[in-house]
């Protein structure tokens, strides 16, 4: 049962990065040249009211919305992070309407997580496969899809942000 939940707690994690409060990228400062879409702007995502799904494997692990304004939109390209994990990726493609993403995750106490993730994109929606292993060695593998609902946020998405 504690496997379980340490789990659904990682891909919580990986899964989540777009909807918590979290950013979708939060490189390393440090971090070496990698493989990456070219810097002019380009179209991905689009701001709005977005819901997202979380699964481990067949298992549904949740469901949430978020107003996503311009800023995470343009974090979007540059891949999925949470504020307690310094990110690398190697590989870092988002373009054409695919995204490729691999790299490692170290957290504050120097300890690496390889992640991997997958996936399509359109204007308004997406949909990532993600694997990884945990810190501790645990794999770990899901999905996280996500859905348009509006251009416009809710009232009180856009007061708490």
């Amino acid at each position: 049962m504690r496997s379980t939940t340490l789990a659904a707690s990682a891909l919580a994690l990986v899964a989540g990065v777009a909807v918590a409060g979290l950013s979708l990228a939060q490189p390393m400062a440090d971090a070496p040249s990698r493989v990456a879409t070219p810097t002019a702007a380009k179209t991905t995502i689009l701001p709005g009211h977005w819901e997202y799904d979380y699964r481990i494997g067949p298992i549904p692990a949740g469901s949430e919305t978020r107003c996503l304004k311009p800023a995470d939109v343009e974090q979007f390209s540059r891949g999925i992070c949470t504020r307690k994990y310094r990110c690398d990726y190697t590989t870092n493609v988002v373009q054409n309407g695919k995204i490729r993403l691999k790299g490692a995750w170290t957290d504050k106490k120097d300890r690496v997580a390889p992640v991997t993730a997958e996936g399509s994109y359109t204007p308004e929606s997406f949909k990532l496969n993600i694997n990884m292993k945990t810190i501790n060695g645990l794999p770990l593998a899901g999905t996280m899809t996500a859905k348009r609902l509006s251009a416009e946020c809710l009232p009180d998405q856009t007061a708490a942000k």
